[in-house]
């Protein structure tokens, strides 16, 4: 198969902000602006993984600065 008829796959950094997303936080996000990014050029698949690695990143982030802030009155 000639590199010109490959089908587009999932793309990797997609796939690996998603995982850093649940473990850290802001490197998920970065890598999965990254990957949103990538994806938006090349055509690959995985716009729903780099989405979910966003919304996991950043809702975690507000968790994780904002519950305590909130419990110390600041």
């Amino acid at each position: 198969m000639d590199d010109d008829q490959r089908i587009p796959g999932v793309n990797t950094m997609a796939i690996a902000a998603l995982v850093l997303a649940v473990l850290l936080p802001p490197f998920g996000i970065i890598m999965g602006h990254i990957a949103w990014a990538q994806i938006k050029r090349t055509g690959e698949g995985g716009r729903w993984l780099a989405l979910t690695a966003l919304v996991v990143g950043y809702t975690l982030l507000a968790c994780l600065c904002g519950v305590p802030i909130v419990i110390l009155g600041f």
